[in-house]
């Protein structure tokens, strides 16, 4: 803009909305999963032992205490294979939710995403360290590439091309095992997560995961995976807190 006068309100206004407009622009490329770069550093032999099952297997089942980077591994895996093996074209996060001082979800306000943030933050939380900026994960989110699903909302659905992570498995009954492992579809992944140790439910004797893991026998479809106290990559204490908790319980 050549400059001949003082600028009036309407020149600041119009250079003001070129400003944003350029911002805007510059920024709203979008963002694809093969400009992001995946590392995969696994910390332990068990970490190296998941890593392989999820590219190997269909079904994979890991149990094993907090801290043990069982969530973490399993989407820094999995945005891998989504950027390596072209059968893969989504990753879809589920956990199940219990419900807190009788809140239920449904009746949160906002977007699906919106009313599952506060609930799937140990996805969405690791997401944003693997990315080291939370405006991937959102852009990742919005273009459908990574999405969040309660348990409800995928009955009667098939997923294909997709890579599942089940996170809080433990809180699982029979019924809702059932009603996940059946939506697998073709050229797809099931991850399931949990810690025996740590059952939300009303009722501990309901969950199943420590029956399904051990009636699961590893097969050419399936991989089974449990870590131990000592597989602990958090913070070196939690073995020693978890040791003193359990001689408490």
């Amino acid at each position: 803009m050549v400059r001949k006068k003082n600028l009036s309100k309407n020149d600041l206004e119009d250079v003001s909305t070129w400003e944003d407009r350029n911002h805007f622009e510059q920024n709203s490329k979008k963002i694809q999963i093969n400009d992001i770069p995946i590392k995969i550093k696994c910390l332990n032999e068990r970490q190296k032992e998941l890593k392989k099952l999820i590219e190997d297997h269909e079904i994979i089942i890991s149990i094993g205490p907090a801290g043990t980077g069982k969530t973490y591994l399993s989407l820094i895996t999995a945005l891998h294979l989504l950027k390596t093996e072209p059968q893969y074209r989504k990753i879809v996060l589920i956990k199940s939710i219990q419900q807190i001082q009788g809140e239920n979800p449904g009746f949160l306000p906002g977007t699906l995403e919106e009313k599952m943030e506060p609930y799937m933050h140990s996805f969405t939380g690791n997401l944003d360290k693997i990315f080291g900026d939370k405006g991937i994960r959102k852009s990742l989110m919005a273009d459908g590439i990574i999405s969040v699903q309660p348990i409800a909302y995928i009955r009667g659905n098939t997923i294909d091309n997709a890579i599942i992570i089940i996170d809080e498995s433990q809180n699982l009954n029979t019924h809702g095992f059932k009603t996940i492992a059946t939506r697998i579809g073709k050229s797809s992944k099931m991850i399931f997560l949990g810690d025996i140790e740590q059952i939300d439910l009303l009722k501990p004797k309901e969950s199943c995961l420590d029956k399904v893991f051990k009636g699961f026998q590893p097969t050419d479809f399936v991989g089974t995976l449990k870590f131990e106290n000592e597989d602990c990559v958090r913070n070196s204490i939690i073995p020693k807190v978890l040791e003193i908790l359990n001689q408490i319980e």
